[in-house]
């Protein structure tokens, strides 16, 4: 791939966790991490923690903190530097924390020279998208994606919380 640059380790460590707040939730190599498996790569994390008093009330009384922004490095945990070209991107993705499972996953980063820039951006979008209440299902208060029907192709935003809650908006 033209412009791949390859990444290492110590590079992405310091762009994500020093200067972005991140944790590695699977750093020990072999072992099972409960929110990060047997990745065969480093996996980053930070929790949305809530930022108004009365989103931190509803975390006092037990609604916890639900989602999380992962980042799936593309750094072999075996060499410490990115795969071969063409083989992975880095990906961010929102994960609920709840479900235990990705509500929305953004487009690829791929590993050229504004990769850790253009992460920390889609990272950002993510955090924003998280923030605005228009993203937030008014039945269940989980988040809204895009989704596409199967019959007519169109797309349209439905709770992430599906099937539990089935509420669906036009986009």
């Amino acid at each position: 791939m033209r412009g791949y640059v390859e990444i290492t380790l110590n590079e992405f460590k310091k762009e994500i966790e020093d200067e972005m707040g991140f944790n590695c939730i699977n750093a020990n190599k072999g072992a099972f991490s409960d929110r990060g498996g047997f990745a065969n790569e480093y996996i980053f994390e930070r929790v949305i923690k809530h930022e108004t008093p009365e989103d931190m009330m509803k975390a006092l009384a037990g609604d916890g903190f639900r989602y999380a922004i992962r980042v799936y490095s593309s750094i072999d945990r075996n060499t410490n530097k990115t795969r071969d070209t063409g083989t992975d991107a880095i990906r961010v993705t929102l994960y609920d924390l709840k479900k235990d499972r990705p509500v929305k996953v953004e487009k690829r980063v791929n590993r050229t020279e504004n990769a850790l820039s253009n992460m920390r951006i889609r990272a950002r979008e993510m955090w924003q998208y998280v923030a605005n209440d228009k993203n937030t299902c008014p039945l269940c208060q989980s988040m809204l994606v895009k989704r596409t029907a199967k019959r007519s192709k169109k797309d349209f935003l439905g709770c992430s919380d599906f099937p539990n809650c089935k509420h669906t908006q036009n986009i």
